[in-house]
């Protein structure tokens, strides 16, 4: 069973690691990649031999440089070389430094190659003919073309993981999966020096295929892939011991820090069909790049603190429209930041701005504001507790004094519609 997972953010490392907790797998998340010390106490704490654990580290590598991201990633092997086997953990839209990621992995391992499967079928990603689709339109035509931190521009998966590393890949169809010749073609393409190999897959049924064809190959093939993959993982399922009834009557704190377009559908949806107890602020951007962050948020602080006081759900947003994702250039080029410091600024305020306000319940979307918010209440990991359904992770971050409440995220692209309203009345 994998041991150790690498995902670039912290909503992705909870998607991945609550595939292995709803098989009763203990999962932790760590925040703090670079801190030896901080990844022993972990590994005490779990055991290293507990079979049962699971460690994710979540390396912040999604729109690091590349320099940046394979020093990270040699970090992260350095601190946990005792867990093994290791999974990649990548976004199923191709977003981050896939290649650079995989090429570092495989110079600091004994892996031959690497197996990659980008698809995740329950949240209708796929990969045919080589080319990613989302709710069966092209990557990109999709809002995903144009994140504002790190854009997809391609929907072949080979083109994007080419353009950031020197290894020879390979793309492997369907038709070879179906027939049942995966892994003879995986062993042919290693013979011929082909180090990353990417393998079509449009159904939970193929993930399945491809872990019993592979099963003889494990020990010479790195996984990589999305967490739908780590689904199949584990035969087995346990039942989830955590509890599914509805524990807090608390008002809920919604941080929406994605300007993902599934988002402001899920925010419309329950300002629209959740009664008359919910408020809705929506943060201007400039005032969180403004050099006096602090007073700036004040009165969207008092409000807010105002709101949950008096009983009601708050949706904190910073994007009112998908046209808002479009004007992140423009911010760029007044504020003469790049993408990554925008998206930084923005995280960290909103940060400073959770940190101010007094709570029972928080939900979280997108992937940098989360960890931001995670790490301003001085979190140093996420102890996954299980989902409130697809997309939906939940568990409760670990911190010194321990915080009693429990905290919701979710991938900004994730989820239906009434996504907030389950969550609410699941805690």
């Amino acid at each position: 069973m994998v041991r150790l997972i690498i995902a670039d953010d912290f909503t992705g490392s909870n998607d991945a690691g609550v595939q292995l907790v709803n098989k009763g797998v203990t999962v932790n998340v760590v925040f703090d990649w670079q801190n030896a010390d901080l990844a022993n106490s972990f590994t005490l704490n779990l055991g290293q031999d507990d079979n049962n654990a699971v460690i994710v580290v979540n390396s912040e590598t999604r729109s690091t440089s590349v320099i940046e991201t394979k020093a990270r990633i040699k970090k992260v092997l350095e601190n946990f070389s005792h867990f093994k086997p290791i999974y990649k953990k990548i976004d199923s839209t191709l977003r981050g430094n896939i290649g650079t990621e995989i090429e570092t992995l495989l110079d600091h391992s004994e892996y031959q190659a690497a197996l990659v499967i980008p698809a995740f079928p329950k949240m209708n990603r796929i990969v045919k003919n080589g080319l990613c689709y989302v709710n069966g339109v092209e990557l990109q035509n999709t809002e995903f073309a144009t994140d504002p931190k790190t854009p997809v521009l391609s929907s072949n998966v080979k083109n994007n993981i080419d353009q950031q590393t020197r290894l020879l890949s390979a793309q492997i169809n369907l038709e070879t999966l179906r027939n049942n010749q995966l892994k003879q073609t995986i062993e042919n393409l290693i013979s011929a020096g082909y180090k990353i190999l990417i393998v079509d897959s449009e159904t939970d049924n193929d993930l399945q295929l491809i872990l019993g064809q592979i099963k003889p190959l494990l020990d010479k093939l790195l996984l990589v892939g999305s967490a739908g993959l780590l689904d199949f993982m584990l035969k087995a399922k346990k039942e989830n011991k955590q509890p599914k009834t509805k524990t807090s009557n608390a008002p809920l704190l919604v941080i929406a820090g994605s300007m993902s377009e599934m988002t402001q559908q899920q925010i419309s949806y329950a300002m629209e069909n959740g009664g008359s107890n919910w408020r809705l602020f929506t943060i201007n951007i400039i005032d969180l790049l403004n050099h006096s962050i602090s007073h700036q948020l004040t009165p969207y602080q008092t409000q807010i603190q105002a709101s949950l006081d008096s009983g009601h759900h708050c949706i904190v947003r910073t994007c009112a429209s998908y046209r808002d994702r479009f004007a992140i250039d423009l911010h760029c080029q007044h504020y003469n930041l790049s993408r990554m410091e925008l998206g930084e600024k923005i995280a960290t305020a909103l940060g400073q701005l959770v940190n101010q306000l007094k709570f029972d319940n928080l939900f979280l979307t997108g992937g940098d504001v989360a960890i931001s918010v995670a790490k301003s209440l001085g979190a140093k990991g996420f102890t996954i507790e299980g989902e409130v359904c697809h997309g939906v992770p939940y568990g409760r971050l670990i911190s010194q004094p321990p915080l009693p409440y429990r905290v919701f995220t979710k991938a900004g692209g994730f989820g239906a519609k009434n996504i907030l309203l389950k969550s609410l009345a699941f805690i």
